[in-house]
């Protein structure tokens, strides 16, 4: 246990004492501060978020046709007790016990 321990306070020392010479990508390193690469950050920051975006458009499209259309047939969105009691009736309608057997 003391072995590892020594090993991994090493490690941490060393890592902290060689930070200052590791360098992030050429072009944050070259100049913070510069435009150009702030420009640059900003670039990557919409790159990433992007799919997530035309994502979440996409399924707010899907959900509001979903829902148009069931408006237009008549079916309202039911609240979770009402979808359970209209399971609850479908199931009963099959011959399908809806609760389990309480035999102990």
């Amino acid at each position: 246990m003391t072995r590892i321990f020594t090993q991994l306070s090493l490690l941490i020392f060393w890592l902290t004492v060689l930070v200052n010479s590791a360098s992030a990508c050429p072009t944050c390193k070259e100049g913070f501060g510069n435009a150009s690469v702030e420009a640059y950050g900003w670039s990557i920051i919409f790159m990433m978020s992007m799919p997530y975006t035309i994502l979440t458009f996409f399924a707010i499209y899907v959900l509001y046709n979903v829902r148009k259309s069931r408006i237009a047939r008549g079916q309202h969105a039911l609240t979770p007790d009402q979808c359970l009691l209209e399971l609850a009736k479908q199931k009963a309608a099959l011959g399908i016990p809806t609760q389990p057997p309480t035999d102990a």
